[in-house]
Order: C-alpha cells, then structure tokens, then sequence
C-alpha cells in the first residue's frame, strides 16, 4: 500500500471536520438572528388615586306610622325640624295653632294628644291633656292609602299663656296617638314631633 493511498481518507476526514465557520461550497453558513432580549418598562409603583367624595344626597324622609301635621283648611306638611307654625286668634278670644294627622297602617279608632313645649325645656304651652278621640267618618278620613284629619285640630294656648311669649319661639310640635284598649283603655300605638318656629301674622 503506498502512502498516498493512506492520506487520502485522511485528508477526507479532516476536511469534513473543517472550521464550521466555513460552510461546505455552494452553501452560504446559516446565520440565524438571536431576538434581543425583551426590555420591558416596569411599572410604577402604584399611584394613589383620590378616590372622589362620597356624593350627597338629599334623602327624602319616610313617613312613620303617624305623621304630624297642620293646616287650617286642608293638610299642610311640616319639616322634621325648621318649619313655621301660624298663630291664630280665636272667635272666643283665646289663641291657638291647628294639628292634622295622617295615619298608616293603624286602625282608624285613635286617641289624640298635642302638645307645644319650648325646646328650650319647660311644661308645654298649650293647655294640657286635651285629648280627642277619632274614628273613621268622625275625624278621620281616607285618601289613598291613608287616614287623615278630616279637619283641624286646635291646639290652644293656656291660660295666662299670651302671643308674645310664644310669637318667633323654637317649639317642639308633637302628637301622641293611642288606640283604645279593653283592658287598658289606651295602649300607644306612636308619636310624631316637629320643631317649629310659632309665627303671629298680626306682628
């Protein structure tokens, strides 16, 4: 065997294990692009938002059992607190403020009782344990879904009690409504109060 015939293979091994930077002929040598790295921004820490304010609104009230009113002619509401009470001069001479009523959901058979007392502390003005007794048809009547005062109640001042010591006054304006009882005679069924400014039209 001549050497030649050795080297031959040889010289094919060694060119098949040639630098890969070279790539066989008629072969371009594969270039393949690495993705950089992705950059991503991390996020701020996280902001503090004012949150708005609690938005305010005017609720409106839901009438009670009872609800207290007045009105010389018909029904006339009154605010829970801020409202006016009209003085009135009587054809007997005496004074006095007019109490309405309107019922739900209780039996129309009720005992009424006013009072207007200083908000301020003190016994109230008007004379005292003048109660009525209504009933449906006799004091009382329907409309809608609920029983009011067919007509006004007056609430008069006591005696020695004049105008002027009640005229721009802060007073609490209440009822308390009872229903009759065998056994009791009267067992209270609610209370309503308003705090009102009594007002003179004469002044």
């Amino acid at each position: 065997m001549t050497i030649g015939r050795l080297l031959t293979p040889m010289l094919v091994l060694l060119w098949g294990c040639a630098s890969p930077d070279r790539a066989p002929a008629g072969h371009d040598a594969a270039v393949v692009d690495v993705p950089d790295v992705a950059v991503v921004d991390a996020p701020d820490a996280a902001v503090v938002v004012d949150a708005p304010d609690a938005a305010v609104v005017d609720v409106p009230e839901v009438p009670g059992p009872v609800e207290l009113g007045t009105g010389a002619e018909r029904w006339e509401p009154r605010p829970r607190d801020g409202g006016e009470l009209t003085l009135v001069h009587g054809p007997q001479g005496g004074w006095h403020v007019f109490g309405r009523v309107r019922l739900r959901g209780v039996t129309p058979d009720v005992y009424l009782t006013f009072t207007l007392t200083p908000v301020g502390g003190g016994a109230p003005v008007n004379l005292a344990n003048e109660t009525v007794r209504r009933q449906e048809r006799r004091g009382l009547t329907l409309v809608g879904e609920v029983y009011e005062s067919a007509w006004s109640e007056l609430v008069i001042l006591a005696d020695g009690v004049r105008p002027t010591d009640v005229a721009g006054r802060r007073f609490r304006f209440g009822v308390r409504v009872e229903r009759p009882d065998p056994e009791r005679m009267r067992v209270l069924v609610a209370t309503d109060e308003r705090g009102v400014t009594v007002v003179d039209p004469a002044r």
